[in-house]
C-alpha cells in the first residue's frame, strides 16, 4: 500500500509542477506588467521550486543529496509568505484601499528581506530553522529548529494579510462578474500556501500513520492543481481590456496544450515500465511506439475537444461564434475569384475555339485585367493601344437586357478582339470578358449555335456572380472596418467597468479613446497638424501618451500631441519586404503625403494614381488606422499605471 500511494504522490508531485509551470509562463506571457500577476507570479514560482524539490527527494537516495534538496526548496517555501504580502499590496493598490496600500508597500520590501534571511539560514546548513533527522521511511527528513515557529508566524501574517485584501477589495466592486472572480479568489488563495507549508515538521510520522501521511499528501496534490486553476484565472488578466469570452477561450486552449498534454504525457510515461513488465517487453520498445501514437492522437482529441467547451464557455453567444468560426471556410475570397475567372475564362475559349482572352474585373485599385488565357504578349499590347480605362465607358453604355441572350450585338469590337460586358442582376456594370476573335470567327466557329450561347451565357453569368459576391463580401469588410473602433471602444468600456473600483469609476469619463467621435478627433488633429486651433484646443491633449512625454516636449501639450500623431503614424510604416504597391504601403504613403509632408489631396492623389473620390476614400481607412494605434499606445500606457500600481 505504502509503495503505491508513493508512486501516486510522484505523479502528483509531476501534475502540480506542470501545471504551475504552465500557468506562470501563461501569465508571463499575457499580463506580466501587472503588479498582482508579478505578485501571483512569486507565489506560482514557489509552488515549483518547492514541489521540483519533493520530486527529486522521492527518488534520492545519497544523503548528501537529500539534504542538499530539502535544504534548497527551501528557497521555494520562504517566497511564498512573501508572495502573499506582495499580492496583498497589489490587490490593496488595485482597489479602493490605495492609501493603506502605500503603506503596506515597505512591508513588502521587508517580507522579500526576511525571507532571504531565512533562507540563508536554512541553506548555510544552521540548525535554527530546521536540522537534519533521523529518516523514517519516505517522507521525514528534517526536523524544526527553534526559528521555525518564527516563520510559521510570519506564514499565518502573510495569510491572514492576503485574506483581509481580498476581503477589502471585493467589498469595494462595483460589478457583479469583480465580486464573482474575487469570490473564486477569496476560495482558492490558499492554493500556494497548502503546497508548500512544510507540515511534516510539525506532525511527525512517528505520531501519524504513514500511509494516512501519503494519502493526505496526495489529496493535497490534487486540491492545489484545481486551486491554482482557478486562483490564476480569478486575477491573471486584471486589467486586460479585452472582453471575458476571450479571456475565458484563451485560458482553457492554454491549458488543453499545456497542462493537459503535460499531464497526459508524464501518466504515459509512469505507466510504460508497469505494462512493459506485464507484456514482457523493453520499456524502450513502448516508450517509441507511446509516443507516435500520443504525438497523433492528442492533437486530434485536443482539435476533438474544443467546440464542446467553447460551447460551454460562450453558451449565449455560440450561434454567433460557430457562424463566425466557418465564416473563412464559407467565404468567397479573392484568391477563389481569380480560380473562378481563370477556369470560366479557359472554358469560354476553349468552347470558341479561341485562343486567347482575358477578364476585366474591379479592384481596389479600379479596373483592370484579373485573369489572361493564351497570349499575354496579345493580351499586354492591346491593354497599351486600349486602356482600360478609356475602353470602359463604352461597354458600360451598351443596352442592358437579363433575358436577352449572348448574341452578335452583345459584343463591342474593337481591332482584333470582342469585348463582351459583365453586369450585376440589377444592371450595374462589372467588366468585361476580351475574346481575340471577330464576329466572323465566331460565327465560324460555333459561336453563335444556340447550344453554344447558352453555355457561354451561363458562364458569363457565373463570372457575373462572383463579382457581384465579391463587391458585396467588400462593402461588408469595409463596414466592419469603420465599426472597428466602435466596437472596440465598446469592448475596452465593457472591460473597464467590469474591473471598475471607485478609483478607476472617477477617471473613467476622462479616457478620450472611448467616445464615439474618437476617428473624428483624430482626423481634426491631423489636418492641423502643423499648427492650429483645432489642435491646441483638441480633447486629444488628455491622452495619456501625451501627459507622459509631456517634460519631453518642453511643457508644450501641443508638441506633445503632435509627437503622439507622428509616432502613430510612423507605427502603420509596412516593413521594407513588402510589396510597394500594398495596401499597408498605399495608407502609409496617403498619410505621409498629406499629412506629414502637407501636399494637397490633389498632389497626393496623382502621385499614388488615384481620383480624389478614391482618395477620401482611402483617406478615411488610414485615419482610422492612426486612431487604432493610439487606442494601441493608450492601452500600453494603461497597463503601465496599472502595473505600476
Amino acid at each position: 500500500m505504502v509503495a503505491i500511494l508513493e508512486r501516486i504522490n510522484e505523479l502528483l508531485f509531476a501534475a502540480v509542477l506542470i501545471v504551475s509551470f504552465s500557468l506562470l509562463a501563461y501569465i508571463v506571457l499575457q499580463n506580466w506588467r501587472s503588479d498582482i500577476v508579478r505578485s501571483l507570479g512569486v507565489l506560482l514560482a514557489g509552488v515549483i521550486i518547492a514541489y521540483s524539490g519533493d520530486l527529486l527527494l522521492a527518488r534520492a537516495q545519497r544523503p548528501a543529496t537529500i539534504e542538499f534538496l530539502g535544504r534548497a526548496q527551501w528557497l521555494g517555501i520562504v517566497l511564498v509568505p512573501a508572495g502573499y504580502i506582495h499580492f496583498a499590496n497589489a490587490l490593496l493598490a488595485f482597489g479602493s484601499a490605495n492609501t493603506i496600500a502605500q503603506r503596506w508597500r515597505r512591508s513588502v520590501y521587508a517580507a522579500y528581506i526576511g525571507s532571504l534571511a531565512i533562507f540563508l539560514l536554512v541553506v548555510l546548513g544552521t540548525n535554527l530553522v530546521i536540522y537534519t533527522g533521523s529518516p523514517s521511511g519516505p517522507v521525514a527528513r528534517f526536523n524544526a529548529g527553534p526559528l521555525f515557529w518564527f516563520y510559521v508566524l510570519f506564514f499565518g501574517l502573510a495569510i491572514a494579510s492576503a485574506l483581509i485584501a481580498i476581503l477589502i477589495v471585493r467589498r469595494s466592486a462595483l460589478t457583479p462578474a469583480q465580486r464573482r472572480r474575487l469570490s473564486y479568489l477569496g476560495a482558492t488563495f490558499a492554493a500556494p500556501g497548502i503546497g508548500v507549508f512544510p507540515f511534516l515538521l510539525i506532525a511527525s510520522p512517528n505520531v501519524i500513520p504513514l500511509t494516512l501521511i501519503l494519502a493526505l499528501q496526495a489529496v493535497a496534490s490534487l486540491i492545489v492543481i484545481v486551486m491554482l486553476t482557478v486562483m490564476t484565472y480569478s486575477v491573471a488578466f486584471q486589467g486586460m481590456l479585452i472582453p471575458e469570452r476571450l479571456i475565458k477561450q484563451d485560458f482553457v486552449r492554454w491549458w488543453l496544450y499545456g497542462p493537459f498534454v503535460g499531464i497526459t504525457t508524464i501518466l504515459f510515461i509512469q505507466a510504460v515500465p508497469v505494462i512493459a513488465q506485464y507484456l514482457g517487453l523493453p520499456p524502450e520498445t513502448l516508450i517509441t511506439f507511446g509516443v507516435m501514437v500520443m504525438t497523433v492522437l492528442m492533437p486530434i482529441f485536443v482539435t476533438q475537444a474544443k467546440p464542446y467547451l467553447d460551447a460551454l464557455i460562450y453558451r449565449q453567444d455560440h450561434s454567433e461564434i460557430d457562424y463566425l468560426r466557418n465564416l473563412p471556410r464559407n467565404m468567397f475570397t479573392r484568391a477563389d475569384l481569380r480560380a473562378l475567372l481563370e477556369n470560366s475564362l479557359v472554358a469560354i475559349c476553349s468552347a470558341l475555339h479561341v485562343k486567347t482572352g482575358f477578364v476585366v474585373a474591379p479592384g481596389e485599385d479600379g479596373f483592370s485585367v484579373k485573369a489572361v488565357w493564351g497570349s499575354r504578349r496579345d493580351v499586354r499590347r492591346f491593354v497599351t493601344d486600349h486602356p482600360v480605362m478609356s475602353i470602359l465607358p463604352q461597354l458600360e453604355s451598351m443596352p442592358y437586357d437579363a433575358a436577352a441572350s449572348l448574341d452578335s450585338g452583345s459584343f463591342v469590337v474593337i481591332d482584333d478582339f470582342c469585348l463582351f460586358p459583365l453586369r450585376s442582376p440589377d444592371g450595374i456594370f462589372l467588366g468585361a470578358i476580351g475574346l481575340e476573335a471577330t464576329l466572323d470567327q465566331l460565327r465560324r466557329n460555333g459561336g453563335m449555335s444556340a447550344d453554344m450561347r447558352r453555355m457561354v451565357t451561363g458562364l458569363a453569368h457565373q463570372i457575373e456572380l462572383a463579382l457581384t459576391t465579391v463587391q458585396m463580401q467588400r462593402q461588408i469588410f469595409d463596414a466592419l472596418r469603420e465599426l472597428a473602433p466602435e466596437m472596440q471602444s465598446l469592448q475596452q468600456l465593457s472591460s473597464r467597468l467590469e474591473q471598475a473600483t471607485p478609483l478607476t469609476l472617477s477617471n473613467l469619463d476622462d479616457d478620450i479613446v472611448l467616445h464615439p467621435d474618437f476617428p473624428q478627433l483624430v482626423k481634426d488633429a491631423l489636418t492641423q497638424l502643423w499648427g492650429g486651433p483645432k489642435l491646441a484646443e483638441s480633447p486629444l491633449l488628455g491622452l495619456r501618451s501625451v501627459r507622459r512625454i509631456l517634460a519631453e516636449q518642453g511643457g508644450s501639450p501641443t508638441r506633445a500631441l503632435q509627437a503622439v500623431l507622428r509616432q502613430a503614424i510612423a507605427n502603420l510604416r509596412p516593413d521594407e519586404q513588402i510589396d510597394p504597391s500594398a495596401q499597408e504601403w498605399l495608407l502609409y504613403n496617403l498619410l505621409e503625403g498629406r499629412f506629414l509632408r502637407r501636399q494637397t489631396v490633389r498632389d497626393v492623389a496623382h502621385r499614388l494614381a488615384m481620383s480624389e473620390s478614391d482618395f477620401y476614400r482611402k483617406q478615411r481607412i488610414a485615419i482610422e488606422e492612426v486612431a487604432r494605434q493610439i487606442v494601441l499606445m493608450e492601452e500600453h500606457e494603461y497597463e503601465n499605471s496599472s502595473g505600476r500600481r
